[in-house]
């Protein structure tokens, strides 16, 4: 045997040593990976406090219409959710002529988007936090708290949503939708109506149809226009009783009907639905109610 393969003392040693090393090293990196799996396993507390209000920045503004857009603002940290139940809103607050302002909006965004939030604003010149948000500059933030609102929801609750929206009520809905559509274990059916002034008044016309074509044994879209481009093949005028008792559900306990919209819309809605012998929606709707107003 020659010397060289003999290990001396030190060469045991310095063996050892680096066996030493390699073992240390293993088990860092081991407790390592194993702390960002546990990490990512564990959600995040929701950000929103129904008490407190709360600041966050603009961070990304996507024009949809010439007075409608999408405003991102940005969560403390990148793996932060909301935490907002589907079917409830935030209210934003502003100090406009020196008195505070409030509105309640409800984000398109849910729980599964981490590090942001996402709100559909349509602002009005005389409005006040609508016209304040549309005039935010990337970085400037906007006070909110939350969640409010009396609307919950669990898979198999009922068989069926009739969904009326005007305008902006449309993002109450798109939240709900987006939810039930995405959960293959849910097979709630959504049939919409969706009525607006112009076609460009339209909001989320793109996902929506995306939507109905992607999942339309579960989803149905019906637009409705006051002033219908030529070749038009939606509705046209008001939304009448008529188009309601031809699309949507009739009463059952196992179904029920979502509306949000402008007052005056909703107001002729009520009496449609009484008139389709619907129970009356009450001035504060309650979870269960056959006629949930948002």
């Amino acid at each position: 045997m020659s010397a060289s393969a003999v290990l001396g003392v030190n060469d045991w040693k310095d063996l050892l040593t680096g066996q030493s090393w390699i073992g240390l090293l293993v088990s860092t990196l081991t407790a390592f990976l194993l702390g960002r799996w546990l990490a990512g396993g564990k959600k995040r507390k929701p950000v929103l406090d129904t008490k407190e209000y709360r600041e966050f920045p603009l961070v990304e503004k996507i024009v949809i219409s010439h007075n409608t857009a999408l405003y991102r603002f940005a969560l403390p940290r990148s793996d932060d959710v909301i935490g907002l139940p589907i079917g409830q809103h935030i209210t934003v607050a502003a100090d406009i002529d020196n008195k505070t302002v409030a509105r309640s909006y409800t984000p398109t965004s849910s729980n599964e988007d981490t590090g942001h939030f996402d709100l559909v604003v349509k602002s009005y010149e005389k409005g006040n936090i609508s016209k304040y948000i549309g005039q935010l500059k990337l970085g400037e933030k906007i006070r909110v708290r939350g969640p409010k609102g009396q609307f919950k929801y669990t898979p198999g609750r009922i068989s069926e949503f009739s969904m009326l929206a005007g305008g902006t009520g449309i993002t109450p809905m798109y939240q709900i939708i987006t939810h039930i559509l995405y959960n293959l274990k849910d097979t709630t059916k959504i049939n919409l109506i969706y009525a607006n002034v112009n076609f460009e008044d339209i909001l989320l016309k793109k996902e929506l149809d995306e939507l109905a074509k992607t999942y339309k044994d579960r989803f149905n879209v019906y637009y409705v226009l006051n002033n219908a481009p030529e070749g038009w093949t939606g509705g046209v005028g008001f939304v009448s009783k008529e188009m309601i008792d031809e699309r949507l559900h009739k009463h059952a306990d196992d179904k029920q009907f979502l509306m949000c919209g402008p007052p005056p819309m909703i107001s002729a809605m009520k009496k449609h639905l009484a008139e389709l012998n619907f129970p009356p929606a009450q001035t504060v709707s309650k979870a269960h109610d056959a006629v949930f107003v948002f």
